[in-house]
């Protein structure tokens, strides 16, 4: 079997995304071997449809990110060629910056004490007066250091 053919027999394009069915990487990034290298899926595919005058396999400061942000997609519409820092800004823009090990900001981050909707009335009540900053990190449950960033816009800055 040719190579390309063992290729897409291991993606379900039945959906928008064209899903890399076969062996991964553990970063979740589909594998395939070409050229005796076990390489990334999506960095083939990209290849394969938009050849390039340069060599992308030694140019690993070229990226080839993701619209859809799905890891195993393979689907030449939804890739871009990019820099680290184009990845990193593509990344922002759509909320998904992780910091650390499952730090995520606002709501989906799954260690959040606050919502969108406590962050907007710990604002309107501090702007009002008439509280401390103590009397809300207690009743928010969350400590004055992290109430402080909160009203500084230092966190939630989206809100």
């Amino acid at each position: 079997m040719e190579c390309a053919e063992r290729f897409w027999a291991k993606v379900d394009k039945s959906g928008e995304c064209w899903i890399w069915t076969g062996g991964c990487f553990k970063n979740g990034y589909g594998e395939f071997g070409l050229d005796g290298k076990m390489r990334l899926t999506h960095r083939i595919s990209y290849l394969w449809h938009h050849p390039l005058s340069i060599d992308l396999w030694e140019h690993r400061e070229i990226c080839v990110c993701h619209r859809c942000d799905n890891k195993k997609c393979v689907n030449p519409s939804h890739l871009f060629l990019g820099s680290q820092m184009d990845n990193i800004t593509d990344m922002m823009k759509k909320g998904r910056r992780r910091q650390g090990k499952g730090d995520v900001s606002g709501e989906i981050n799954g260690n959040s004490k606050l919502t969108e909707d406590d962050v907007r009335e710990i604002r309107f009540k501090y702007a009002n007066g008439g509280i401390t900053k103590k009397e809300l990190a207690l009743e928010y449950g969350i400590s004055a250091g992290a109430l402080g960033n909160v009203i500084l816009r230092k966190r939630w800055k989206h809100i």
